[in-house]
């Protein structure tokens, strides 16, 4: 939150809200990361004074300059490969029953749980190899790779 106030700009995302996926933009609000998913500007409510029931979180400074970095890498990436993952799943279970055939099992393993700041990480990585193709990240430099 404090990143995006301070450059000025907005996240994209992707939530899975009721079993749903959306698109939806984070932006700083009053003090809160507000999740907006791509609707209709009347369907916005006003979430009030609602800064008082979040608890302050304290961020390193690796934390504060690992989002400032993704924030950076992130401006302009093109989601057009994006997708509904969920409609496509329903599309193919409407299918695989207009036609007869069973439906495919869900998974019954949860996925893994994933560290955040390691995803994070990751994430630049990949941001930075994708526009910079020629230039190694700094943990890979700093290892000898």
């Amino acid at each position: 939150m404090e990143v995006l106030s301070r450059t000025g700009l907005a996240a994209m995302a992707k939530v899975a809200i009721r079993s749903r996926e959306r698109k939806a933009v984070l932006r700083p609000y009053r003090g809160l990361l507000l999740l907006q998913t791509l609707r209709w500007s009347d369907e916005i409510r006003d979430p009030g004074d609602l800064a008082h029931l979040v608890p302050a979180v304290p961020l390193s400074d690796r934390e504060r300059r690992l989002a400032e970095v993704l924030v950076q890498e992130m401006i302009g990436v093109d989601d057009s490969v994006d997708h509904d993952g969920y409609a496509h799943a329903l599309e193919q279970l409407v299918d695989a029953v207009a036609s007869g055939d069973e439906p495919a099992e869900p998974p019954s393993e949860p996925e893994p749980v994933v560290d955040l700041m390691t995803a994070l990480q990751q994430s630049v990585d990949e941001a930075r190899a994708a526009r910079h193709p020629m230039k190694r990240s700094p943990k890979a430099h700093r290892q000898g790779n």
